[in-house]
């Protein structure tokens, strides 16, 4: 008699190194926002005004999808990975329109001093987020393009939580810089080559970070946060 064997799918590397990534993100966000918004009760937090408050909530949603979905990849439930990933669509052009709103209100309302430096930056790595995420969703059936771009987009907008721990900008470009570099490292010892996508990341993020300082001391971007101020 024939025997039948029934063999279940394998644990691969990409099923631990992507979750580990995306909860290794939830981790900087918590430990960067923990105090004034995680701890402090999120809605019931005490922060600025309702717009932060909203830009929070859809921020928040968007990295616990992101813990998500690799998860779900991991434990073979694709038909839910994909159902969720819809909301990707609907939170990606939010997190865009109020992560402007949110940083021109920011500017309005802090002292006068370095505003061209995070305006430059702030939106730099959001020009960086949209880019990477949206061609990640474009590249949804590319399984290995897809969960890089989408992990690598979102750390690039790791800036404002790590600039929370207060341990000063050059230290704190350093530790963006060098996530991406995780995924770099990865692709080294799992595939034994670089993918596209991380390349194409890595440099643009140190791009960023080579230019913010010359960039942000460039006359027209004081003329543009005089006018934000005024406006």
């Amino acid at each position: 008699m024939a025997e039948m064997v029934v063999r279940k799918p394998g644990i691969r590397a990409d099923d631990i190194f992507f979750p580990a990534m995306a909860c290794l993100i939830l981790a900087i966000v918590v430990s960067g926002f923990g105090r004034s918004y995680f701890f402090a009760g999120m809605m019931l937090a005490k922060l600025p005004n309702k717009l932060v408050h909203v830009h929070g909530a859809v921020f928040v949603s968007w990295i616990f999808l992101l813990v998500v979905q690799p998860w779900l990849v991991s434990a073979h439930k694709l038909r839910w990975h994909m159902n969720l990933g819809v909301l990707s669509v609907a939170l990606l052009p939010a997190m865009s329109i109020l992560g402007i709103l949110t940083l021109l209100d920011f500017i309005r309302r802090a002292p006068d001093d370095g505003l061209e430096l995070t305006l430059v930056g702030d939106m730099e790595i959001l020009i960086l987020f949209v880019g990477l995420t949206t061609w990640g969703l474009l590249a949804r059936r590319d399984s290995a393009a897809h969960k890089r771009l989408m992990i690598l987009g979102t750390m690039a907008i790791m800036g404002p939580a790590i600039g929370r721990w207060n341990i000063g900008l050059p230290l704190t470009i350093g530790v963006i810089f060098a996530l991406p570099l995780l995924v770099l490292v990865y692709d080294l010892w799992a595939v034994k080559r670089v993918h596209r996508t991380t390349t194409i990341a890595v440099s643009l993020t140190a791009v960023w970070a080579l230019t913010l300082a010359p960039i942000s001391n460039l006359a027209i971007w004081h003329r543009c946060v005089d006018w934000i101020r005024h406006s």
